[in-house]
């Protein structure tokens, strides 16, 4: 073989190789453009049960907040008419 077939065998070769690492590239962008979406997915699928976990337990909170407020109001309503009873405080227009 001569010089020039040796060079062009060799620039053949390198198209060749070019061309099939250009197309693996692309074929590794896509599996891993794949790869993204399924784990978007997933994270997506975890995060909604996690939203409606939150909002339960906010609820929740909400309502044993107002319960706690409602019964603190009757106590401190006892413990006014207990007090007025044994004469500890005085009758206030404003309090009752």
């Amino acid at each position: 073989m001569t010089d020039e077939q040796l060079n062009k065998r060799f620039d053949d070769l390198t198209e060749k190789l070019s061309g099939q690492v250009t197309a693996s590239e692309g074929r590794l962008v896509e599996k891993m453009r794949d790869m993204q979406t399924e784990l978007l997915r997933g994270f997506e699928a975890f995060a909604s049960g996690q939203t409606i976990r939150l909002r339960k337990v906010e609820a929740d909170q909400s309502n044993l907040n107002t319960a706690a407020g409602g019964r603190l109001d009757v106590v401190e309503s006892r413990l006014l008419q207990i007090e007025l009873r044994l004469g500890l405080q005085q009758p206030n227009k404003s309090t009752q």
